[in-house]
């Protein structure tokens, strides 16, 4: 993989994946993230649906606490609607072995439903594509897991 600047992947973002998608309105949440054991906050600036494109998946823009690269660019697939700390020690063990961020984060700002996202950054072009196999398949798994819990819950 080679190398881009972060001007390709930018451009690569507004003409390939959000051409023709819808922007979630109104104010988003920051994320938070931290490095160096201090609590850094990820402005939000505008959430798309990828829905149209691919189901369940969001890209994120956020404004960098740092001058460079001023903008940050996160692809997250949503696991479940309705998050609770049950489904996170469900999705954390994958988490912890994969380059990976899983936060309880309500996408649309007008409603008070948190959902679990799975949230990859976006550095290279490559990025996207691989994530977005990857996120498929965990989901399917994480999903056919929960099934197997409900079922087993409902059989005892």
């Amino acid at each position: 993989m080679r190398e881009l600047n972060h001007n390709d992947l930018k451009s690569f973002i507004k003409h390939e994946i959000i051409k023709e998608i819808k922007k979630i309105r109104g104010k988003h949440s920051p994320i938070s993230e931290v490095v160096n054991n201090v609590s850094q906050s990820l402005r939000v600036e505008k959430i798309y649906d990828l829905s149209k494109k691919e189901k369940y998946f969001f890209l994120l823009i956020a404004r960098n606490y740092n001058k460079q690269p001023k903008l940050r660019y996160f692809i997250a697939i949503s696991l479940a609607n309705n998050s609770s700390d049950l489904l996170v020690q469900f999705a954390r063990d994958f988490v912890l072995k994969s380059d990976l961020k899983l936060i309880q984060y309500s996408i649309f700002p007008k409603t008070l439903r948190i959902q679990l996202l799975l949230l990859k950054e976006l550095k290279l072009i490559e990025d996207y594509a691989n994530s977005i196999d990857k996120f498929k398949n965990y989901r399917k798994e994480f999903r056919s897991n929960l099934i197997k819990v409900k079922n087993f819950v409902e059989n005892k």
